[in-house]
């Protein structure tokens, strides 16, 4: 993990012409605050898979962060918010990974004339592409290394986790189905999503989360019948 360290750290430095970098924040206080929550995420991330979620203090993580207790608390209420601060950031940058791959919508005034022949189930298959490939099971594997505890937070955490990627998806959807309401592309986002995160719990169920060569073709065969299943009614 030291590697991640370093790189989410050296997003802060200057060049040397002294000037920050494009995207940085130019108010120094600003960033090293910046610097600070993003030290004390990815410690979180290092202490949770080295010791679950729940065994996390702000001592050790504001030790391994290299930053105060009272900084801990300016950025988290507690050790455990850092920690699912690291996985919802994980997740969400997986997602943002898969939207990426998808075609850019044509938005010029043709493109936008001939956006109302696309199908749902275009768009569908051009989800299926994206998803495809990425080995989604594995660039999820950090998540699973981490013991999460049945709790109220990690609870809210999920469901936190679950609406951004609802929303994101919605996102891209009505920027290519424009034909469609928001509320019909919200309910179509909710089901692919909700449809993941079934085949996911099945998966954890079936191998305990251990990614084998039986884990891989266990999670090829989830997905493939949830995504057969939800085809077959988009293209209804």
């Amino acid at each position: 993990m030291d590697h991640v360290l370093t790189t989410l750290l050296s997003g802060c430095a200057d060049d040397r012409s002294g000037e920050p970098r494009s995207g940085e924040p130019k108010d120094k206080r600003e960033a090293i605050r910046l610097r600070n929550r993003r030290a004390i995420i990815a410690a979180a991330g290092e202490l949770a898979t080295e010791l679950g979620t729940d065994r996390v203090t702000v001592n050790e993580l504001a030790a391994r962060a290299g930053v105060s207790r009272r900084t801990i608390f300016n950025h988290f209420p507690s050790a455990q918010d850092a920690v699912f601060e690291y996985l919802s950031e994980l997740v969400a940058g997986l997602i943002n990974r898969v939207l990426q791959d998808l075609p850019e919508p044509d938005t010029s005034e043709a493109g936008h004339a001939a956006s109302s022949d696309v199908s749902l189930g275009d768009v569908y298959r051009q989800l299926i592409g994206s998803l495809r490939t990425h080995t989604l099971i594995e660039e999820l594997q950090p998540v699973f290394s981490v013991d999460l505890q049945d709790t109220p937070a990690a609870s809210l955490w999920g469901f936190r986790v679950t609406r951004t990627a609802v929303d994101r998806l919605n996102e891209v959807l009505r920027e290519r189905l424009p034909q469609h309401s928001s509320f019909e592309t919200h309910l179509v986002a909710t089901t692919l999503i909700n449809s993941f995160a079934e085949c996911l719990d099945e998966w954890v169920a079936r191998t305990g989360g251990e990614l084998d060569e039986r884990g891989r073709r266990i999670w090829d065969e989830l997905l493939t019948t949830a995504l057969g299943v939800l085809g077959r009614g988009f293209d209804s």
